[in-house]
């Protein structure tokens, strides 16, 4: 795209939020919603409408060249991302559950679940490679310099010789053992020879080999163009046109870095040059600004004011509320702020010596150096992660099953839209977690193998966050005694706040708030953090981008009042559901066997496959389609009574499992407001028919 194709999508964007900030900001102000099912369908558009709108301002911000307009749109995706998540936090709240199905929604508005996916801002991985590189800077320079192994030329000769001796050896042992299975292979067809055919019968023989192959490979490829026509298979090359497209993306963003330098150069030499020539017009501006100010205040209340503390910016408030009429040059906070700041305070001390004569006032205050003040001590204290078991689809029938008083339960595209609300976009932007309503932690809570430390990393990873592994199998034997464990807390919390963002994880959450600590893992003590953390999680402040993140596969074990408290966000995983299966297994067969095994039956596959984790439909394909299976591809087709073999090894989540953990999931703080409300529905239902009749 050009660049006047990325400026009429922005304008388009800009026509979006016009609507959508009439839609939310109508000049009559509304009346209060009373229907719960009409506020959360005017929340759920809200929110799907500014998830396209982020999805294409993205687009934009990563192909626009002009450092000026970026500036902006920075600005406005920031916005946008913290408006979205202000819109999360509000349907949770109206609907009582972390997973909303949008289902209707989404057909009303016709939309495709592809734009239920949270996009992550491609300058989140511009953020991430220089804060990773000035964080790798500091601990290279204190690393202490280790010398080159000193070695002499006769033990270098040596160990070359070792490793070619070695190489020659595995070589002729190769070469030996193809001769060898060369030999046995015509001993057999020796033995099996019991005539000599004739050379007519010999070239029947290859001729219907030869022919067979042939028509095999033809047919095969037919069939491939066939489904890639009717768009049943996708298609095994990338077409040039799209390597085309990257290729002039990666150029648009080379030449993003070259305008950006050349912006900030001229951006100096323009300064440089108002400075020089503009300079002592200003001052005297500014100069005459604040006498004008002086001499009003010293006729309203008798007494000349207290000049702004270099603290709150000195003479910069006194121009805050001017107009740009007022204020003929923009340059007032950049230019000559701090002179013209030193000049009339000394003026102001020889007004006071003229006017108030207070010379003894004005000795302490110059002894001083200061001038004593509350506010402005007040105001300067003020002042591509997705893969293997992370994918998964939709629920397309989710309001059905909740109109017919059934828990669907979330699927794997819920909790991956969680995880990137709740970690990644509050992680990734620092205006946008000033914005957005403040989450200091997050459980995930789910059987094993459902993929909850991988998504923990994935949060690092999209993020560039730095990890602390809080685990109690990790504190054993360390920062004994009390002391020692609020040190450790202090040095934790100290550092990732100024290494932001971090994620500080504990795996096997469960354990620091046990009822009752198994007589096995006394001596691992894993309750030593259960008062100490909440309290320093309770520091954390809005723009301090510290996430806690706990994992459990066993949160029935744990106090659920405790656990509640220190964690604000629930997030409960289950098996994943057919759609999200099916998805899996193309994605794992497609990524192992390619083209070659688009005949094996998906749809089966993921309908035998139920009640597995998808960990464990991640180690069923890895076991089958190792290197040397899939050099028999084109021989032997995949079947999918091969991974099923493999998963019969394998434990499935038991039904009663799954129970117990949507039992658990009902006694959180937020299930149990939701059973509240579904109760108080029904009963209202109740009241209403016993009216009627």
């Amino acid at each position: 795209m050009s660049e006047g194709a990325y400026q009429q999508v922005w304008a388009q964007a800009h026509v979006t939020l016009e609507e959508l900030l009439s839609q939310e900001l109508p000049p009559p102000a509304p009346m209060p919603e009373r229907d719960r099912s009409s506020f959360m369908y005017t929340l759920s558009s809200l929110f799907l409408r500014y998830l396209g709108l982020l999805r294409r301002l993205d687009e934009v911000y990563d192909q626009l060249v002009q450092p000026q307009k970026r500036q902006l749109l920075r600005r406005l995706l920031d916005g946008i991302i913290g408006r979205i998540l202000e819109l999360k936090d509000e349907m949770v709240e109206a609907e009582l559950t972390e997973y909303p199905c949008l289902d209707i929604v989404l057909h009303d508005m016709k939309l495709t679940p592809v734009d239920l996916e949270i996009p992550i801002p491609k300058y989140f991985l511009e953020q991430r490679g220089g804060s990773r590189t000035c964080r790798g800077l500091p601990r290279l320079r204190r690393l202490p310099l280790q010398g080159a192994c000193i070695m002499s030329q006769a033990e270098a000769i040596a160990l070359i010789q070792r490793a070619e001796r070695a190489r020659q050896g595995r070589l002729q042992a190769q070469v030996m053992r193809d001769i060898r299975r060369s030999e046995e292979r015509e001993r057999r067809a020796r033995e099996r020879m019991t005539k000599e055919c004739s050379h007519e019968e010999a070239a029947l023989c290859i001729q219907k080999v030869w022919k067979g192959f042939l028509q095999r490979k033809h047919t095969k490829l037919e069939r491939q163009m066939e489904m890639e026509f009717i768009g049943m298979v996708s298609e095994a090359s990338a077409r040039p046109g799209s390597l085309r497209v990257q290729i002039g993306e990666e150029q648009r963003r080379l030449r993003q870095a070259e305008q950006e330098e050349e912006y900030l150069l001229q951006l100096t030499r323009v300064r440089n040059s108002v400075l020089e020539a503009e300079g002592t017009d200003i001052r005297e501006e500014m100069k005459e600004h604040i006498r004008q100010w002086l001499i009003e205040c010293h006729h309203l209340t008798g007494k000349f004011p207290e000049y702004p503390d270099e603290e709150i910016g000195g003479s910069q408030v006194l121009f805050v509320e001017t107009t740009p009429e007022q204020v003929p040059s923009a340059s007032y906070s950049a230019l000559h702020t701090v002179d013209v700041d030193e000049l009339m305070r000394y003026e102001l001390r020889n007004l006071r010596l003229a006017v108030d004569r207070e010379e003894s006032r004005t000795d302490k205050e110059k002894a001083k150096g200061k001038v004593p003040g509350g506010t402005g001590m007040g105001v300067g204290k003020g002042g591509s992660f997705w893969e293997s078991r992370g994918r998964g689809d939709c629920l397309y029938l989710g309001s059905p099953l909740l109109m017919a008083k059934a828990d669907p339960g979330p699927s794997l595209l819920a909790i991956r839209q969680n995880m990137a609300l709740y970690g990644v976009l509050r992680l990734g932007s620092p205006e946008a977690h000033k914005l957005a309503p403040l989450v200091r932690s997050l459980l995930l809570a789910g059987p094993a193998g459902m993929g909850k430390r991988m998504l923990v990393h994935a949060v690092c990873t999209e993020t560039g966050a730095n990890l602390f592994d809080l685990s109690p199998e990790n504190l054993v034997g360390k920062y004994r005694g009390k002391n020692g464990l609020q040190m450790m807390l202090h040095i934790v919390f100290k550092v990732a706040r100024l290494l932001q963002p971090s994620v500080i994880w504990v795996g096997n959450a469960e354990k620091m708030f046990y009822k009752k600590v198994p007589k096995e893992e006394k001596e691992m003590d894993p309750k030593r953090l259960k008062k100490d953390l909440p309290k320093a999680l309770r520091l954390l402040r809005p723009g301090d981008r510290v996430l806690l993140i706990g994992t459990t596969d066993r949160p029935q074990a744990a106090d659920i009042k405790a656990l509640s408290r220190t964690y604000e966000r629930i997030l409960m995983l289950l098996q994943p559901d057919y759609a999200s299966r099916y998805v899996i297994w193309k994605h794992l067969i497609e990524k192992h066997g390619g083209p070659l095994a688009c005949s094996v039956d998906i749809s089966g596959l993921a309908k035998v496959s139920d009640g597995y984790s998808s960990g464990s439909l991640v180690q069923a394909a890895q076991v089958v389609l190792t290197e040397r299976r899939r050099l028999q591809l084109p021989r032997r087709p995949l079947v999918p009574a091969e991974f099923l073999g493999q998963l019969a090894k394998m434990n499935p989540v038991f039904r009663e499992e799954e129970e117990a953990l949507r039992d658990w999931y009902n006694k959180t703080p937020l299930g149990r407001r939701r059973r509240t409300v579904a109760q108080e529905q029904i009963e209202a239902q109740e009241t209403k028919d016993k009216k009627k009749k």
